[in-house]
């Protein structure tokens, strides 16, 4: 070591649980990447997965329960676990943490085992540190997302015990300002927090360190410590972004020995090894309409989108690990529009890769088709509601015709929609939940939701930023307090999970109908997963081997057999795109009347979807989009009254949706 600083800094970036154990971390193989890169030979770098090390410790289904689970993730009990190793002289809230959750019968088994598993996890947590010599490293990097963070800060405080001069760094999505001001402020074992992106500002710190001048690292907009989190300039700032453009593959090898150490994780896990990508950051949709409900992004809304041959680049080093590695998850909470024409068409993905991406509906035929071509077979969405009044109140753009039309084309096109049923939107009008309950069981051919969930209010969105306009009163969920033994204004600034106070008719609505809807989307499940031995259920077109047309309909459970002549086969492939009978009938060769009948047959029969006096078809059919070119269907959300084409290549009309996101990086949430 020279006078003024460091002769080669030793840097361990730690992977906290509870993150998945079978993905490595994006944003900690970036920075790992950066050192190495940007500080060769002055600094050297190591991603230490601890989330497999806990994944063992807690037995990977538990874990895998914790980390991924709503019943699990909304209760904020991966955080609590590491309470009282984090702030170990305050007092214990087991009591009232579990008079708040998993009370009751069913819940005893799960609440002793997770007490048997917190008995153990200090000592663990120490043998861990000794194993990886954190308190010999010269600088210890957590990257906090969700249910990371208390656990971060529980190392970071045992890992000071034993070595008070390791600097111990923490960023990450839970510490975009005003959040890390807290940690700051109030966590002495954290030094410095890195506020919204971090590739830059975690640079200039390095070599702050280098240099022997860590006070100036207080300085520098981004990075908060306990000497300058109180100044506004630097409590609400975030740190600098480094062009997407700017690319560096993430350092995955330390990721790739940890889980080859580890057969017994794959063998009793229920996840499949899988890598992280980023081809964009922010939402091009929220750049013209916020989705209400959703707080990714942070302050960082802008859309930014890899140049497409950089695009082609990356992917063609993430399928030189198959066949091992063949399923990707990207981080975007968009897919770029553009991608379907410029980037997946020179895609040669190996055999069985998979590929997700989230995505804005609605996509045409031919994007969908240029998506699977290049291995994207399982997609977000963004459903979140099949009633168009509901995402008029998200702010998504889209009508329930276009979700449904979409479950209708994965069938079609092998794609694997994730989504889930929310409820309980300020304003949702209950009749919604009714006619969900009419009408669900008519839809058990298509994939279904994961689960029916109350709506949540997130720091950054629309809900929490105009709440007084949608008459909210916000305040922490209540984990936050039973975690943090911090005062009400820091928790306020600390939190990411808010709820309303008040008991609006809204909230009471949503929970009248919860259950029930649970209960339909739990026997669509079933219906869709097939009894053991049969078969899914379908309602499908299909020809005769007398060369007529029949309906095959088994969503009750029987098959039956509808015959239909030709007209009717016709009718049902037209409105596979959304039409006004009244407008149908002006064309309809046979006359109005004749039309109507088959449309009150069809009804009859549960075929059709009919929202605000349109009607659309069920019924899957060798031609989903034949109809696609002529079907005109005013956009839900639109700021004028043109109308647009139902499916097009350039949507006007997308969404974001939750995502897994690089943390401690340029990414978004």
């Amino acid at each position: 070591m020279n006078s003024r600083g460091r002769s080669l800094v030793r840097v361990a970036l730690v992977n906290m649980p509870f993150a998945d154990w079978n993905r490595p971390s994006f944003a900690l193989g970036q920075l790992s990447t950066l050192v190495h890169r940007e500080f060769n030979g002055r600094a050297q770098a190591q991603v230490c997965y601890f989330n497999q090390d806990m994944a063992e410790y807690f037995g990977t289904r538990l874990y895998e329960a914790l980390s991924v689970s709503h019943d699990h993730v909304d209760t904020g009990i991966g955080d609590w676990l590491f309470r009282h190793i984090a702030f170990p002289d305050m007092p214990d809230t087991t009591d009232e943490y579990f008079q708040r959750y998993y009370r009751g019968a069913r819940w005893e088994g799960f609440r002793a085992e997770i007490l048997r598993a917190r008995e153990g996890l200090r000592a663990f947590c120490e043998e861990l540190i000794g194993r990886y010599r954190l308190d010999e490293a010269d600088i210890v990097g957590f990257s906090s997302m969700f249910a990371q963070h208390v656990p971060s800060m529980a190392l970071a405080a045992l890992i000071k015990e034993r070595n008070p001069e390791t600097l111990v760094v923490l960023g990450g999505a839970n510490c975009e300002a005003p959040m890390g001001a807290v940690i700051a402020e109030h966590v002495p074992a954290v030094d410095f927090v890195f506020s919204g992106p971090a590739l830059n500002t975690f640079a200039e710190f390095l070599q702050c360190v280098l240099d022997g001048e860590i006070e100036r690292a207080d300085t520098v907009p981004g990075i908060l410590s306990r000497r300058n989190c109180r100044d506004p300039r630097f409590r609400k700032a975030i740190g600098t972004e480094r062009d997407i453009d700017d690319f560096f593959l993430p350092d995955y090898d330390s990721f790739f020995d940890a889980l080859e150490k580890r057969p017994e994780l794959r063998r009793t896990g229920t996840s499949e090894p899988m890598l992280f990508f980023e081809t964009s950051r922010g939402c091009w949709w929220g750049q013209r309409s916020h989705c209400t409900f959703c707080g990714l992004n942070g302050e960082s809304m802008a859309f930014r989108a890899m140049a497409p041959d950089l695009a082609v680049r990356q992917f063609n080093w993430l399928f030189e690990f198959a066949p091992e590695y063949t399923s990707l998850f990207c981080t975007d909470n968009v897919m770029p529009r553009n991608y379907a024409r410029e980037v997946f068409p020179r895609l040669d993905p190996p055999p069985g890769t998979s590929i997700f991406y989230e995505v804005k509906l609605p996509l045409s035929r031919q994007a969908l088709r240029s998506m699977t071509d290049a291995g994207v077979t399982v997609v977000q969405p963004g459903i979140e509601a099949l009633a168009s009044s509901t995402l008029k109140l998200m702010g998504k753009g889209t009508t329930s015709f276009q979700n449904l039309q979409f479950l209708k084309h994965c069938d079609e096109f092998g794609i694997k929609p994730e989504w889930n049923l929310l409820i309980g939107f300020p304003g949702e009008d209950p009749a919604v939940y009714r006619k969900y309950v009419e009408e669900l069981r008519d839809f058990v051919h298509l994939v279904p939701p994961h689960g029916v969930y109350m709506v949540r209010f997130d720091r950054f969105s629309p809900y929490f930023k105009r709440s007084e306009e949608f008459g909210l009163d916000l305040t922490p969920v209540d984990y936050y307090a039973l975690t943090y033994p911090f005062g009400a204004d820091a928790l306020a600034d600390l939190a990411y999970f808010f709820a309303d106070q008040n008991l609006a008719a809204y909230t009471l609505n949503a929970i009248e109908w919860h259950d029930q809807l649970s209960r339909l989307v739990a026997e669509w499940r079933a219906a869709w997963d097939g009894e053991p031995g049969g078969s899914r259920r379908e309602l499908r077109l299909v020809a005769t081997d007398d060369g007529g047309f029949a309906v095959r309909d088994s969503r009750s459970g029987t098959l039956q057999v509808h015959p239909v002549d030709a007209a009717t086969a016709g009718l049902l492939r037209r409105l596979s795109s959304p039409a006004k009978p009244d407008q149908l009938a002006k064309d309809w060769p046979d006359g109005p009347d004749d039309l109507r009948r088959r449309l009150d047959h069809l009804r009859e029969q549960r075929f059709l979807f009919t929202e605000n006096g349109r009607v659309m078809s069920l019924v899957l059919t060798e031609a989903d989009g034949e109809a696609e070119d002529f079907a005109q269907e005013e956009s839900a959300a639109a700021d004028t009254r043109r109308l647009l084409p139902l499916l097009t290549d350039a949507p006007l009309r997308p969404d974001t949706s939750p995502s897994d996101a690089p943390l401690l990086t340029d990414a978004p949430r």
